[in-house]
């Protein structure tokens, strides 16, 4: 009988979010759903599988940033790595692996592992090794072999094997050192009908790691157990940021929906669930199935939220009426660029702008909140394109909007196009975030283009904030909070809660909101530059909601 471990390497640079100068909070993570997934296959349908453990490191990470801890976060992870290494006795460490940001992780992971036992097989899979699987071997002398794609059928052939190494020489989805050096180009070993595999098993994991990827802000501290679910695989389009097809191909395959609501009803029943974060790469792939699921999911009692970017084309009335009788309280869209000539010639999305605005007032009639995901800083764009889309933003008054850089990740056409033409500026994969611009290329400056990002947000969702232009300062509310809560000297978060709470008559909120605003404008010359750029008044703002003397003492100071 044979013993598999899953390590999850963070998808986060670790140093970005442990440098003790700064107040950082780690961002949410989603379970591991394609271990979920392998697990149910692997017990149900391995006959040598002897035990199967996993362990996140995103949790590891998250433990650390919450405690400001001082310890070497590699330190760490090797300890508690090889702890469990020493106690569970694996044949095979697999290690799971989505971003390039994970790069870094595999070789340090893979050799704590030979350290304990050079017998143990190393593996790698997941978006990251199925992209990359010719530079990961290269780079990563402790890594046995890579499997391509979903790992399921793989993993099966593998573990039943009495010859694995045979298997891992042979298989069309495992590629090796040696198979890679002469060539072989792994391919894809596709479960057909996603209903084979068994139902989830969620107590592998604790779930409150896992409770805070809502995007409706509205619950963010209300008791609530989120858990994620995947009702179908693969994507038709080829968007030239995205590496899915690389993972699971282009056919898109689905679970029955009479699966999915017992499913549901099951992560309901058993594990108390109350929100489902239904993050499926393209849920409308079939617009039909997807109402019928979004009728189902109206008898559950649940709420619904849609993280991962709905397609824009499909939300019309009928739509946005099923999200709100689903429970569906916010929704993500993935309009990525408000520049036709960016969705069509760059991106290659099938998307045109004037869709847009009829979707947002299709959710907003039914009170469904609007999130919307721009990326900026793809080759081919132009200064022009980002005006475009930041007119957009404003003129189509999103809940919220969250601006990202492009990051030519392993197995996407943006990285061929960057590779080819040498446009990435900063080769450090621990770089690779939709925070931090990598990418140089006509027309895309790094450092103009992450400061355009940031202050394009800090348009849009305050000093322009729809909500608040329109008088619903209750629902600006939330996303405040969430601001401050996370960056407690986000000089504008306070100071337009401050409006918020002024406007809904909690005096003593809106004072206090306002002198911190006062108090870090006073004492930030970038946030008062920020101030002037945008033209915001800000001791003015704060005028009404904090009395006279405080007013003039923050003025003297800032002078």
């Amino acid at each position: 009988m044979k013993k598999i471990l899953f390590v999850i390497p963070p998808y986060f640079n670790a140093a970005d979010y442990l440098d003790p100068s700064r107040a950082t909070v780690l961002p949410a993570f989603t379970v591991p759903y394609g271990i979920l997934s392998m697990e149910a296959y692997l017990t149900k349908h391995c006959q040598n599988l002897g035990g199967l453990r996993l362990i996140d490191f995103n949790v590891t990470l998250k433990r650390l940033v919450d405690e400001r801890s001082a310890a070497s976060h590699e330190a760490v992870f090797r300890a508690e790595l090889q702890a469990i290494l020493k106690e569970f006795e694996p044949d095979f460490v697999g290690i799971s692996a989505l971003f390039n940001s994970s790069f870094g992780y595999i070789q340090s992971l893979a050799e704590a592992v030979k350290d304990v036992d050079p017998e143990i097989v190393t593996l790698a899979g997941g978006g990251l090794p199925s992209a990359a699987f010719k530079v990961l071997l290269e780079q990563c002398p402790d890594l046995d072999a890579v499997c391509k794609g979903e790992g399921e059928l793989p993993l099966k052939d593998l573990i039943d094997s009495a010859d694995p190494w045979a298997v891992l020489s042979g298989h069309r989805s495992w590629v090796t050192h040696r198979s890679a050096a002469k060539g072989k180009m792994p391919g894809h070993s596709f479960i057909a009908d996603l209903d084979d595999i068994p139902p989830m098993n969620y107590a592998m994991l604790d779930l409150d790691n896992y409770n805070n990827r809502g995007i409706d802000k509205r619950y963010t501290h209300q008791p609530k157990r989120e858990m994620a679910i995947h009702t179908s695989r693969g994507c038709p389009f080829l968007c030239v940021f995205c590496s899915n097809p690389s993972l699971h191909g282009r056919d898109v395959r689905v679970m029955s929906v009479e699966r999915v609501v017992s499913d549901v009803a099951r992560m309901r029943d058993e594990f108390g669930m109350t929100v489902l974060m239904v993050e499926d790469d393209h849920f409308f792939h079939d617009k039909e199935r997807a109402k019928r699921l979004l009728a189902e999911f109206a008898e559950l009692g649940i709420r619904c939220e849609f993280p991962n970017g709905v397609a824009v084309y499909a939300i019309d009335e009928e739509v946005a009426e099923l999200f709100s009788r689903a429970g569906v309280s916010a929704v993500a869209l993935a309009v990525e660029s408000g520049s036709d000539h960016v969705l069509n010639h760059i991106i290659k999305k099938p998307l045109k702008k004037k869709l847009i605005r009829p979707a947002v007032e299709a959710l907003r009639k039914f009170d469904v909140r609007s999130h919307v995901f721009i990326v900026l800083g793809l080759p081919g764009e132009q200064d022009e394109h980002r005006e475009e889309t930041l007119e957009m933003l404003i003129e189509n008054g999103f809940d919220w909007v969250h601006v990202y850089l492009a990051i030519p990740i392993f197995g996407s056409r943006l990285y061929d196009i960057c590779v080819d033409n040498g446009y990435i500026e900063n080769t450090d994969n621990a770089d690779f975030v939709v925070t931090k611009a990598v990418i140089r290329a006509p027309g895309v400056d790094p450092e103009k283009l992450e400061a355009f990002a940031y202050e394009a947000q800090l348009r849009v969702n305050f000093v322009e904030n729809h909500a608040i232009k329109i008088g619903r300062h209750d629902i600006a509310i939330p996303y405040m909070k969430n601001v401050v809560a996370k960056y407690p000297d986000h000089a504008f978060g306070h100071l337009y809660l401050a409006v918020c709470h002024r406007a809904q008559g909690a005096g003593q909120e809106a004072v206090s909101h306002a002198a911190t605003a006062l108090e870090i404008f006073a004492a930030n010359d970038w946030w008062r530059s920020m101030a002037e750029r945008h033209g915001v008044d800000y001791m003015a703002i704060a005028a009404t909601a904090v009395p006279p003397l405080v007013i003039s003492e923050q003025a003297r100071l800032a002078s």
